[in-house]
């Protein structure tokens, strides 16, 4: 009688604790800078590269406002040209602007560059700890020449 009785009652526990379903595991937090240790594990194995290579169009360009590119793969993102409005306009379209690797600046030209200031201080703001800016000579004039930037000209 009593190995019924207990059987039933782990019957019953068993049925309550399934019909409120499975419990749920919390998730670890995600690592902030999990992109960069993909990119430096993906250099240590020597992959070719990228399987899929993506291009946006951030702004299209007009009169005063100047074109502006995403390029992305799983392991890279480049914007090319960063007008006024570009980095508004990428949270529009849901790209990761705490992602980017590089920026190339086609010509120095305020609807190419306008938006430039922002941009830097939004990636110093994320904590990314580099982005190669890249671009024409002008570029390292002025304050830009003694600080401790990497730029490509």
């Amino acid at each position: 009688m009593w190995a019924l009785r207990s059987a039933l009652l782990l019957r019953s526990a068993a049925g309550r604790a399934m019909s409120q379903g499975p419990a749920r595991r919390q998730r670890p937090p995600k690592d902030p800078l999990r992109h960069l240790r993909t990119r430096e594990k993906r250099g240590a194995s020597g992959s070719p590269g990228p399987n899929t290579v993506y291009l946006q169009v951030v702004a299209a360009g007009g009169r005063d406002v100047g074109a502006a590119l995403y390029v992305f793969s799983e392991y890279n993102r480049y914007l090319f040209n960063c007008g006024e409005g570009v980095q508004r306009l990428m949270q529009e379209h849901k790209l990761k602007v705490a992602r980017l690797d590089n920026i190339f600046l086609t010509r120095m030209h305020w609807c190419n560059v306008g938006g430039l200031c922002g941009m830097i201080l939004t990636l110093k703001e994320t904590g990314l700890p580099k982005c190669v800016l890249s671009g024409p000579p002008q570029l390292l004039c002025g304050p830009t020449r003694h600080q401790n930037t990497r730029m490509r000209p």
